[in-house]
């Protein structure tokens, strides 16, 4: 019994964790180490393509994130969002801490925007492909019949 599920926090978890999902999670802490050691760089001192260009930046490298932790935890979204969240929030405290960086309320958001359309994004998808699936077997099932 692993410690998330002896806390009960996001339910019970499978009883074996497969191959897959630990290299999901394996994926995930690569990723989180990546955006760690992003955040220690200096911002580049260029011209940005348009206003408000680093928020866009932000939304997506959160949104990979949340997509990550999705997979990772078995498509838990709610768990998913939490912590991609809390990981977004360190990320900002974190950057307090780097001389050349500024934590930004405006970042925060855009990272927590990034990781929310991902996710629905994700469960559309999930939705629609499961919808089409089952049609798709429906109708091989009548023509077996027939």
């Amino acid at each position: 019994m692993s410690p998330l599920d002896r806390i009960r926090l996001i339910g019970p978890l499978p009883p074996s964790i497969t191959m897959r999902r630990r290299l999901w999670t394996a994926l995930l802490v690569l990723y989180a180490g990546a955006i760690f050691a992003l955040s220690q760089m200096p911002v580049s001192v260029g011209e940005p393509p348009f206003a408000h260009f680093d928020k866009v930046l932000h939304a997506a490298e959160f949104a990979l994130f949340a997509a990550i932790a999705s997979r990772a935890t078995d498509r838990r979204l709610l768990f998913s969002f939490v912590l991609t969240a809390v990981y977004a929030g360190t990320d900002e405290l974190h950057q307090l801490l780097v001389a050349t960086r500024t934590a930004s309320a405006l970042d925060f958001g855009a990272d927590l925007l990034g990781a929310a359309l991902a996710l629905l994004a994700l469960e559309a998808a999930s939705r629609l492909l499961g919808s089409r699936r089952r049609r798709i077997l429906a109708r091989s099932h009548s023509k077996v019949e027939s």
